[in-house]
């Protein structure tokens, strides 16, 4: 047991040191670096905007004067023509309004810089409006109290619901939403962490096999111990990286909801623990297959640089399942719902389908079972072909020697 924890540290003291496991660490440290200098940037440079209002009718100008927003700010001693354009000229203010009351008619024009703050004019229009519909309904001789019935809006309420197996389950509305933000959050970590660890493990065990280092390890600790203590330590870095990716993602979601649109529509309340618990599970069970598998694949080649040549083919069903992933975001054919249990693309397609309704808790469950017992298959297999090709610098095919000594 001594040994194996030896191999263990080497493993993670070696990787943790190296350039390409110092950038995957630091990426999403440096992807919220970035989310926050835009975010400042957007606070500096997206002030309220100065405007003035003009009109031919002094009552309906002064009433858009008083009603306060925090979308603009109304310069109340301009109110001509002639001031606002001058002020505009000299870029003291970024826009102006014009009302014009003609009988019972109502223009309005707005005139902005186009160097100037950026005013949404919603709100300006909202209480024009509104000041429009009061002046209507007092030549009309309607009182306050008809006037509110008149414009009360019909009550409407919305319930989401999916179905599976043709039966009905009521979800909290932008429950779905939630949960396939959360699923497809997920599929892209499983694709980065499965091809990135896919080849780091690969090349840790290939640069071994290039130095000749391998001949010196396996004399003094045994393959099948080398084998798990390799593992065992590149899940001790995967595990560092997704403690540091969590912690970034969080203070994301804490500090950065008022200023990206998606993320104020995400309401933490509405999270399911069961539907957390199984993303959780195929992100781990998805990251640990490819992982243990590119371990055998680098025990074959002879030469660091034929990693990527080992590696290539599950980077290529990686990708596929990772593009399967947004197909089943708006289709349930008959691959879709096959590729959900099949192993090695299962642990993309199945969150998704998961998320948005397609599967039942039960198919879910049963595509992490099949996943599981898959992972016990390749393990046992994976360690003999690591036992049997650790100190092979045969010239042969990769794939041809798997096939002729495995069968």
């Amino acid at each position: 047991m001594n040994k194996f924890w030896v191999v263990c540290k080497q493993v993670i003291r070696k990787n943790i040191k190296s350039p390409s496991y110092i950038v995957l660490l630091l990426m999403p440290i440096l992807l919220l670096g970035f989310m926050f200098g835009l975010a400042a940037i957007r606070t500096h440079t997206n002030e309220t905007p100065q405007i003035a209002i003009i009109s031919n009718s002094a009552p309906f100008r002064t009433a858009l004067v008083k009603n306060k927003s925090k979308d603009y700010v109304v310069k109340r001693a301009v109110d001509t023509s002639k001031k606002a354009e001058k002020a505009l000229s000299r870029e003291k203010l970024d826009g102006y309004l014009t009302i014009t009351l003609t009988g019972k008619q109502v223009s309005a024009v707005y005139k902005s810089r186009t160097n100037g703050n950026s005013l949404d004019t919603t709100s300006l229009k909202n209480t024009l409006n509104s000041l429009k519909m009061q002046q209507t309904a007092a030549q009309l001789g309607l009182t306050s109290k008809q006037l509110t019935q008149l414009f009360t809006p019909a009550s409407f309420k919305t319930q989401s619901v999916s179905y599976t197996n043709g039966k009905e389950r009521a979800q909290k509305n932008n429950q779905q939403d939630i949960n396939s933000i959360l699923a497809m959050v997920v599929t892209i970590l499983i694709y980065i962490f499965m091809v990135s660890y896919a080849s780091l493990i690969a090349q840790e065990v290939a640069t071994e096999k290039g130095s000749r280092i391998m001949e010196i390890l396996v004399s003094s600790v045994a393959p099948q111990i080398q084998f798990f203590a390799k593992i065992t330590g590149m899940f001790a870095l995967i595990l560092l990286q997704v403690v540091i990716t969590a912690i970034c993602g969080l203070l994301g979601m804490k500090y950065l909801s008022g200023n990206i649109q998606f993320l104020k529509d995400i309401d933490l309340s509405q999270i399911q623990p069961n539907f957390v618990i199984i993303l959780g599970l195929f992100f781990i069970l998805g990251i640990t297959l490819y992982t243990i598998l590119a371990a055998g694949l680098g025990a074959l080649v002879s030469r660091a640089d034929q990693v990527s040549q080992a590696v290539s083919p599950l980077t290529i069903i990686g990708l596929v399942a990772y593009g399967a992933s947004f197909v089943a975001m708006n289709s349930n054919t008959f691959l879709i719902k096959l590729g959900s249990f099949v192993p090695f693309v299962s642990q993309s397609i199945m969150p998704v389908r998961y998320a948005i309704g397609n599967a039942s808790t039960m198919d879910a469950v049963i595509s992490l079972v099949v996943l599981a017992v898959t992972i016990v298959l390749v393990t046992w297999f994976t360690t003999r072909l690591y036992t049997k090709h650790v100190l092979d610098y045969s010239d042969k095919k990769i794939w041809k020697r798997i096939f002729k000594r495995n069968s």
